[in-house]
């Protein structure tokens, strides 16, 4: 364990982090390939699998949630997601208004 920031230092996690990583990403595309169940299962499924991929990179790449107090990695990153969701939702808001009202025949 590394004193200073609290994660391992061996290549042991990186590794299983790339595989796993690669697992899902093999799965999301058998999945969409495949069409086994209807279209919003698959969706569904795929989302899924997009979570567990962003979470799984977060915590065996950017190594959030494995540092001692005081967590600013995770507050940090957290208020950029947050910002960012603001950002995302509001232009898709604005851009939908748009159309919606200037794109009338």
């Amino acid at each position: 364990m590394d004193d200073h920031y609290g994660w391992n230092c061996s290549l042991k996690p990186q590794i299983l982090g790339f595989v796993i990583s690669l697992v899902l990403i093999y799965a999301a595309y058998r999945l969409d390939q495949v069409h086994l169940t209807n279209p919003s299962t698959i969706l569904f499924t795929i989302m899924t699998l997009c979570v567990l991929q962003g979470l799984a990179q977060f915590f065996f790449f950017l190594h959030l949630g494995m540092e001692q107090t005081p967590r600013w990695n995770l507050y940090a990153f957290l208020f950029t997601t947050c910002i960012l969701f603001i950002v995302v939702t509001g232009t898709i808001w604005i851009l939908q208004s748009l159309d919606h009202n200037l794109m009338r025949s």
